[in-house]
């Protein structure tokens, strides 16, 4: 490119994308910041009004305590109840998902029926009619004080995953307009830099061919080949992709379908691993709040592995929770040192329950047939957990 007006302009587009990648990093950037601190306002707001509900609870039981100053529990009562009130109104303004003020509206409306019950408890504590005000406060006073803390734990869940859906959009908007801006770039860099020309009025080099006899057929050798450079280079060799057994895989689903033990999982697990030519497979379901996941089986590790695991929250930063989080099949390619993974959502017609882990060999991770496998195996599966609410009435009715 020697044209001087041609490349005044290729810099000025340079500059310009730059200028715009820079400019819509920055604002996501702020933007960001701004998300970040009104989470972390709203976080410790709904942490004070959760601790106030809880003060609340137990100034009011103080009503009918033995030796207590009665008229000082009603002025702290009261005085809790206000501050709680302002807080909920503050948490209201702060939240930005629908969920969330409608959390926060049925906190408002728990409490209102609180300081009606609260009326009425004081009016039988001061009339010493002991009994009707117990009754009040610790059937009535418990379950509304238990209504309005729930609630607020859900605006809380509801407005951090709203939050944390949009600082994800803003950090792949930055990433975006920084490859964006790299690539117009490289584009503009490689157009600017001179090309060698060959030198005119000189005559390359002809190859010689020796004539060939009156008759014979036109044939040129393999050296007369070489000389004008007509041997094609080899096409460098694709790596084959990975052929699963699907027979296999229909055939382990049926078996996994046909479980009525548990104690039959290990051995199904050691199929599917053997299918998927995995190192090692991970179970994980979610507790009934789905805060978090645990590990029920392991297979290809340890069978200590299971305990030191531990846990994972809901919001890691991983593709197990991002599994469970979005209920989509994650990947974590692997390299010299460590292997791939995938992880594989089991969901349910209630939602996602868990997660299948697998840790994969030689690169298995980049193969479409595995990825399929993989998430047909964690289907079926998913068949056999429970939804957390149906393992929560169980784990209840069997206490």
């Amino acid at each position: 490119m020697t044209s001087l007006s041609v490349r005044v302009a290729l810099v000025v587009v340079c500059l310009a994308a730059g200028s715009a990648a820079g400019f819509l990093i920055w604002t996501s950037e702020q933007q960001t910041r701004g998300h970040a601190s009104a989470v972390q306002h709203f976080s410790s707001t709904a942490y004070s009004a959760r601790t106030a509900v809880s003060d609340l609870r137990g100034a009011q039981q103080a009503y009918v305590a033995s030796g207590q100053g009665t008229d000082f529990w009603y002025a702290r009562v009261a005085a809790i109840s206000k501050e709680l009130h302002d807080e909920l109104g503050t948490l209201k303004s702060l939240a930005s998902a629908p969920d969330a003020s409608i959390a926060l509206d049925e906190a408002a409306g728990a409490l209102q029926d609180f300081d009606q019950m609260d009326r009425r408890a004081r009016d039988f504590a001061r009339g010493r009619q002991l009994t009707a005000a117990s009754d009040l406060i610790f059937g009535d006073g418990f379950d509304l004080t238990k209504k309005a803390g729930d609630a607020v734990d859900r605006a809380v869940n509801a407005e951090l995953a709203d939050r944390n859906g949009v600082l994800s959009f803003l950090k792949r908007r930055e990433a975006y307009a920084l490859a964006g801006g790299s690539a117009v770039f490289a584009i503009v860099l490689a157009l600017l830099v001179p090309v060698a020309r060959e030198p005119r009025g000189e005559l390359l080099p002809q190859p010689s061919i020796a004539p060939r006899a009156q008759g014979s057929r036109s044939q040129l050798s393999s050296e007369d080949l070489d000389d004008l450079r007509l041997i094609a280079a080899p096409a460098p060799a694709k790596p084959a992709p990975k052929r699963v057994n699907l027979d296999g895989v229909a055939q382990l689903c049926t078996d996994l379908a046909k479980v009525a033990d548990t104690r039959a999982l290990p051995a199904i697990l050691e199929r599917a691993s053997g299918l998927l030519d995995a190192a090692g497979l991970v179970v994980w379901i979610a507790d009934p709040d789905g805060r978090e996941l645990a590990p029920i089986l392991v297979h290809g590790y340890p069978p200590t592995l299971a305990t030191r695991l531990g846990t994972i929250p809901r919001d890691a930063t991983n593709v197990t929770a991002s599994a469970y989080r979005t209920g989509l099949l994650q990947t974590m390619k692997g390299d010299s040192v460590s292997n791939g993974a995938i992880a594989a959502p089991l969901v349910s017609a209630t939602g996602c329950v868990g997660v299948l882990a697998v840790e994969m060999k030689d690169g298995g991770e980049k193969h479409d047939q595995l990825l399929s496998a993989a998430a047909i195996v964690a289907s079926q599966l998913a068949t056999l957990v429970g939804p957390p609410s149906a393992r929560a009435g169980r784990t209840e009715a069997a206490g």
